[in-house]
């Protein structure tokens, strides 16, 4: 009994601690969704731009607001009040001039056009295939190099003036539409001088809500964004900005109550938002202030890259022509890159629960079942036992009782 009562207890606690464990499925389908893809050049600001628009104390101001830059001496009265995002958006690099080439698919001709202007957390960037409604976004039948997106980009290396890195190329962030692109933290980088090539790989992953201990959020978007840990935690430094600055700034995401505040000007960057972000990085709750729980439905593109040397001697002189710049030039600027699946299906993986209350009543009843088997069998063997040994002893009474009248008799004829 002892036995039983702890295998109930035992089982109990398992059950209550909610454990899920996970089913990897793939699955084939007719049709994919190619993902938004968001292109970023590595420098922030054109030189040509920089040189015209900005004067010496502007100039400095970038290099100090820019990651790495130190508090440097500047006249605070004359630029506290400069808003840098029109300066960030007509500084950057224009995508009329970075797209040269664009083809879908192999049949269809993209431009500019069919790219849209967003503000990253790596500076103004364009997005291909986000359209407003998710319903709208381009889909592929077939697999491989010609059933993809293919780009020829020009980085402009010789326009190349500040940045937040030291290298030349292109970030790049393949994403769901409608979610935030978070460039910076997720993206992955392309180099001049080579062809690369982006196979894809799509996963599906669906996690158990509370009481389970994914603790998933049933969450379709979240100010105007889909719903990711990484967008709620963004959204969260926003707040946290605005309530001690009063402003926001352009690499985090606004939805569309936050979207109407002003963005933060030089001066406020410098003396409140850089501090603010600094405080923030070792700031322990952030758990609790943010609260951002793991969406219970995600949908993730993996990307795997390979690279070529690009151009081949022989097409060399033909780009030379083309483009009328030499060698050089094409391996310091031109990229070539395609987008494509790889494979007609993709992988599910889906939490269930490690412990569900049908196994929980199958193990009580189990081992009760064991326990009452057990407890009938032993006394059963008790019984038999008793018998066998009155049988037994039974005959061996009878036995005793022959052999006296047999001893008897004799003892009466030897007379």
């Amino acid at each position: 009994m002892g036995v039983l009562i702890f295998v109930v207890i035992d089982n109990t606690v398992r059950y209550f601690n909610y454990n899920v464990t996970s089913i990897v499925t793939v699955k084939y389908v007719n049709d994919l969704t190619f993902p938004a893809v968001t292109i970023c050049n590595y420098n922030l600001l054109r030189k040509s731009y920089s040189e015209q628009a900005f004067d010496e104390d502007l100039l400095e101001a970038f290099k100090i607001i820019s990651p790495g830059g130190g508090q440097n001496s500047v006249n605070f009265t004359a630029l506290k009040d400069w808003n840098i995002t029109d300066d960030l958006i007509k500084g950057a690099h224009q995508k009329e001039d970075m797209i040269i080439e664009c083809t879908w698919r192999s049949t269809r001709n993209c431009t500019a056009d069919n790219f849209t202007q967003v503000l990253t957390d790596f500076g103004v960037c364009y997005t291909f295939n986000n359209p407003k409604d998710p319903n709208d976004a381009l889909t592929v039948q077939q697999t491989g190099y010609d059933s993809g997106l293919y780009l020829r980009l020009n980085l402009e290396q010789y326009d190349y003036f500040y940045g937040s890195s030291k290298g030349a190329g292109f970030k790049i962030m393949l994403h769901k539409q409608g979610e935030f692109p978070f460039v910076k933290q997720l993206g992955f980088a392309v180099s001049p001088g080579f062809e690369t090539l982006v196979t894809l790989k799509f996963t599906q992953l669906v996690n158990l809500e509370t009481p389970y201990v994914s603790e998933c959020v049933v969450a379709e978007d979240i100010q105007g964004f889909k719903y990711t840990v990484e967008t709620c935690q963004a959204l969260c430094k926003t707040k946290y900005i605005l309530e001690g600055c009063g402003c926001r700034t352009t690499d985090l995401p606004a939805g569309p109550d936050i979207s109407k505040v002003r963005f933060c000007s030089y001066g406020e960057i410098v003396q409140c938002v850089q501090p603010a972000m600094r405080k923030w990085a070792f700031m322990a709750d952030l758990d609790a202030r943010c609260n951002c729980s793991v969406p219970c439905f995600r949908e993730v593109f993996t990307p795997r890259i390979s690279e070529v040397f690009w151009p081949a001697e022989h097409i060399t002189k033909a780009l030379q022509d083309a483009f009328n710049s030499s060698e050089s030039f094409l391996r310091k600027n031109i990229i070539d890159m395609v987008i494509f699946f790889e494979e007609l299906n993709y992988e599910e993986i889906r939490q269930i629960a490690a412990y569900t209350f049908t196994d929980l009543l199958s193990d009580i009843g189990g081992y009760m079942g064991l326990m009452v088997g057990a407890s009938l069998i032993t006394f059963l063997e008790f019984i038999d036992f008793l018998v066998l040994g009155a049988i037994e002893y039974c005959q061996k009474h009878n036995m005793f009782k022959r052999r006296g009248k047999i001893n008897i008799s004799q003892s009466h004829l030897h007379r």
